[in-house]
């Protein structure tokens, strides 16, 4: 028993052995095969570099058609990117504007402010408030924490 090298996967394979161990080539056939191509034609074979030997036994690999390539889509983040400016761009552009020029402050800022100012005063310093209304804002804070301290 002699180890022979597989005609498929190039590893080495027992001499009796019928179809190869590692990918299922049949040997019985190959070897049949390269008798009758040896009988036949005496010519040295060709080295390949990087291919592998063909079996005409084995029917071709059917390749499918092409399908048509998908339509690109825009990821989403830049489309969310994108729709967000446009928004921000709309509401700025709507946004209703004070006799000053100063962004009005909102209802639930005027609550949230009035309730809990040492958390919703800072929406007052964004952009657009005028110095009023954070005077005013900051000013029920400061009166709060002297009253908060007074009271002990």
């Amino acid at each position: 028993m002699a180890l022979i090298e597989c005609y498929e996967c190039k590893r080495s394979i027992s001499s009796e052995a019928l179809v190869c161990i590692h990918c299922g080539a049949p040997m019985a056939e190959h070897a049949a095969m390269q008798a009758q191509s040896v009988a036949a034609s005496p010519q040295a074979s060709t080295i390949s570099f990087g291919s592998l030997p063909r079996n005409n036994a084995v029917p071709e690999a059917f390749v499918a058609p092409l399908a048509e390539p998908l339509p690109k889509v825009m990821p989403a983040a830049a489309g969310r990117r994108r729709r967000q400016q446009a928004a921000e761009q709309a509401r700025q552009a709507q946004q209703p504007v004070n006799a000053d020029g100063s962004r009005p402050v909102e209802g639930w800022l005027k609550i949230m402010v009035f309730l809990l100012p040492a958390f919703f005063v800072w929406f007052l310093l964004r952009k657009g408030h005028s110095s009023k209304q954070r005077l005013l804002g900051f000013g029920w804070l400061g009166l709060l924490i002297l009253a908060s301290s007074l009271s002990k």
